[in-house]
């Protein structure tokens, strides 16, 4: 086989690579970690706008609201709850191309209307998405 022969076959392989793994973008675990602090920093903040927008279109929030504006929805019902402090740390992540389980645990704190505070701990699962125009989306989140 001639040398350009050679040359032509092997950028004909490796097009044919490119086209099979789709050049997609390696995911780090501190994607999903920085990912979740939003989420904590907008817990605290009770923006809720912004946390409805973390989630994917279909999201699942638990078993009680599913989409953004039932999660928007759902979460507005705490307006009368001053959130102190919202605290997650990862136990583990593991990405697959363009989804990520998360694991961990949370501490929360919070006001109550009745003004008594609230101390709130226990461990969360969190599926995750990418989309290439959005970012990291919570698929689904479920604290247990």
């Amino acid at each position: 086989m001639s040398i350009i022969k050679k040359i032509i076959f092997s950028l004909y392989i490796i097009g044919i690579f490119t086209s099979l793994t789709g050049c997609k973008r390696v995911h780090s675990k501190d994607e999903i970690i920085a990912s979740m602090k939003m989420y904590d920093n907008y817990l605290v903040q009770m923006d809720t706008d912004s946390l409805a927008l973390l989630y994917a279109q279909n999201g699942k929030l638990g078993e009680v609201a599913t989409g953004r504006d039932s999660i928007r929805k759902f979460l507005q019902t705490f307006s009368n709850y001053k959130v102190l402090s919202n605290t997650s740390t990862t136990d583990s992540v593991k990405i697959i191309a363009d989804t990520a389980t998360q694991v961990g645990t949370y501490k929360q704190v919070t006001i109550t209307p009745q003004k008594d505070t609230a101390r709130v701990q226990g461990s969360f699962h969190a599926k995750w998405v990418f989309y290439k125009n959005e970012g990291w989306k919570i698929q689904k989140m479920k604290t247990l």
